[in-house]
């Protein structure tokens, strides 16, 4: 009669469980805390068996929640310690030899440690879910249908971590190279990624890249964590009581297929590994890397990886403050990161071969390290796709979030979408890329010249609402002398003070297609009284709010907002005054009736320039002899004449401090006095 081969080892699985008792069973009892815990509170509140629940969708929303952002961090975890469980013997040598004598074949040995350790990653997620599904149960909050997703994503994940922790076991060696390999192997797409946009960012003018998750599906963990989602639909109903409420209509687990080709992902892995194992040599435990083919990946990656990371570091501790421009200069950059990878080459030659004796006959390696760090930064720094230069077309615009902070003080913070607006934004943007040369120079190539800097924030939406296409931000020069002959600065002084776009800066908050906005008050703030010597405050009539709201449209209207960003050094402080105007809105989102209405304010820094709103408050009696607004200078000059006043020196308007001798000493009579109608012709130039 012919044998039959079995590839399952009953005894074989039996003894894994039974010696790795301590991490399931633990695992279970930790999980298993949760249900209880959740048992205990409807025992005290007396609502085990009261009446069932209204909204069983919300225990299912509950339970997606955790498979989307707690599942995949754990599992990644836990299904490292149980590779290590169910593989550990093949770090070892004696055990090595053990296994491979028992009456099993290795096909035999692969199957049973492998459902060994997908029994120990299962059971502690089956006690905790069984008990969860019992409670749930008992008050009647189990819904069929969430419940098999639940089990079904829970498989899908745990196959899939245990069998890449698998495929990492089998390509290294010993425990603590596994934990590393396991940990780089799940997170180095993530990682490289970040390293290019680092590099991009040190030396591309204006693109300060930032990690956009490109090949983010290559680190499972992160990507399952950030796709998957629960999106839950409310329906207004009435309920007995004849209040309306928001009752859970539906709920779905975004992106849940994601899970499902993690799972088929997990098939190949787990193929992988046995093609891996079929080959592995028992001598080869106790290595860093037990695959030959491997070794030189191992090698060159680290080397690359040390070469970007530890001379972006080298750079930045040597080089960085010596550069006359924003940007990093190529050459220094690519001989930090040739240095950095022949240290990481040496680094890893050494972990391979278990040894220090790794210089004799290495130069061919050395060689190819450096000039491929070396290619590797030439590559970027050449900037071959155009990244720097780059400018979308107008048609592939759907919106922009502009963003400017003035050289001295003030800001403009606007979403747009007028095709007029975002075609001037362009206009702006491709004027700084035309003056880069010059703009890019650093405060080491400005040397000799006392310059403020600007600050440009763009970033471009393909639609009204969605992802960022790009986004660029730069850093201005803006002394006087640079004003005067720059075309991009003065560009970017003039859109600052687009009526549009201080409309959208300064009622962002109240206005929009689906927003409801009742103006209920203000508050004018920082009256300066000349008899008392204090500031005064005071509220705001509704009258007297509608009357201001209507100047300051006009003064938008005009022109006469957002003029003071660019102002020359110290001419700022005679512009500005120290007070403020807040408006009160009574705001209701029309998408949301039902949150009811909120509180919103705006609030404007009043300068010499917002001649409208200046003669508002005088007609309404809010500004007077008695009670005046005073410029920060005016304000400076009065510290400094009243030495019994707790500051001293002049105003730094970002930080909201006095700093002594920041501009030079301001004396009463030099102060800018407070304005009527007319505008300090000065202040223009």
């Amino acid at each position: 009669m012919r044998s039959k081969t079995s590839y399952f080892n009953p005894t074989l699985f039996k003894k894994n469980l039974a010696r790795f008792w301590p991490l399931w069973g633990g695992a279970s009892i930790i999980g298993a805390l949760f249900p209880l815990a959740f048992l205990t509170i409807l025992i005290r509140e007396n609502a085990l068996f009261g009446e069932p629940m209204s909204d069983p969708l919300g225990v299912t929303a509950g339970y997606y929640q955790i498979v989307a952002w707690i599942l995949p961090t754990l599992s990644l975890l836990y299904a490292a310690l149980c590779a290590l469980a169910a593989w550990g013997w093949l770090y070892n040598p004696r055990s090595v030899g053990m296994y491979h004598s028992l009456p099993v074949t290795r096909k035999g040995i692969f199957v049973t440690d492998f459902l060994s350790g997908m029994a120990m990653m299962l059971i502690p997620y089956a006690v905790t879910g069984g008990l969860a599904i019992l409670v749930s149960a008992i008050v009647g909050g189990l819904e069929p249908v969430g419940l098999a997703v639940t089990i079904l994503a829970v498989a899908g994940q745990s196959f899939f971590f245990f069998a890449s922790a698998t495929a990492v076991v089998f390509v290294t060696g010993n425990p603590f190279a596994f934990a590393a390999l396991y940990f780089i192997f799940h997170f180095i797409a993530a990682g490289a990624e970040w390293l290019v946009t680092r590099l991009m960012t040190m030396f591309y003018f204006g693109v300060e890249r930032s990690y956009q998750g490109v090949i983010e599906f290559l680190s499972p963990a992160m990507y399952l964590t950030r796709k998957l989602e629960v999106d839950t639909e409310y329906m207004q109903v009435i309920n007995p009581e004849g209040w309306e409420e928001a009752v859970l209509e539906s709920v779905t687990l975004v992106n849940g297929h994601l899970i499902a080709l993690y799972a088929l992902a997990g098939v190949v892995l787990l193929a992988f590994a046995w093609g891996l194992y079929r080959r592995r040599r028992s001598e080869s435990a106790g290595d860093v890397v037990a695959v030959g083919w491997m070794k030189p990946v191992f090698r060159y990656g680290v080397a690359l990886c040390a070469a970007c990371t530890g001379g972006m570091a080298l750079y930045s501790v040597f080089f960085a403050g010596y550069e006359t421009t924003r940007t990093a200069s190529p050459v220094p950059l690519a001989l930090c990161m040739a240095v950095c990878g022949v240290i990481g080459y040496y680094i890893a030659s050494m972990l391979l071969s278990k040894s220090l004796r790794v210089f004799r006959g290495s130069w061919k390696g050395i060689l190819a390290t450096a000039l491929a760090s070396a290619a590797l930064c030439a590559a970027v720094a050449l900037d071959p796709f155009g990244v720097e230069s780059w400018t979308p077309q107008p048609e592939e615009v759907g919106s922009v979030l502009l963003i400017v902070n003035g050289g001295n003080g003030g800001s403009v913070f606007a979403r747009l979408t007028d095709p007029a607006l975002i075609q001037d934004i362009l206009d702006v943007h491709q004027a700084v890329l035309a003056e880069r040369e010059d703009l890019n120079k650093s405060r080491r190539g400005l040397e000799g010249e006392d310059v403020s800097v600007a600050y440009l924030d763009v970033t471009y939406y393909e639609g009204k609402i969605g992802s960022p296409h790009t986004s660029r931000m730069y850093n201005l020069p803006c002394s006087r002398e640079r004003m005067e002959r720059s075309q991009a600065l003065q560009k970017l002084a003039a859109l600052a003070a687009n009526p549009a776009i201080q409309e959208a800066d300064i009622f962002e908050d109240v206005s929009g297609e689906n927003i409801e906005a009742r103006l209920t008050g203000g508050y004018a703030y920082g009256l300066y009284n000349p008899e008392t010597k204090e500031m005064e405050q005071m509220d705001l009539t509704l009258d007297q709010a509608k009357a201001l709201e209507a100047a300051l449209r006009r003064d938008i209207q005009a022109g006469h907002c957002g003029r003071t960003l660019f102002l020359p050094d110290g001419n700022y402080e005679k512009a500005v005054y120290t007070g403020n105007l807040d408006l009160y809105y009574s705001v209701t989102d029309l998408d949301r009736p039902q949150t009811g209405a909120h509180s919103q304010s705006v609030s404007l820094r009043l300068s010499v320039y917002c001649t409208e709103t200046l003669k508002a408050l005088e007609d309404l009696g809010i500004v007077s002899e008695n009670r005046r607004p005073l410029t920060y200078a005016e304000w400076d000059a009065l510290e400094n004449e009243e030495k019994g006043l707790p500051y001293e020196g002049d105003y730094d308007p970002y930080s909201g401090a006095y700093y002594e001798d920041s501009f030079g000493t301001v004396y009463p009579e030099e102060a800018y006095v407070y304005p009527g109608e007319e505008v300090d012709a000065a202040l223009l130039h």
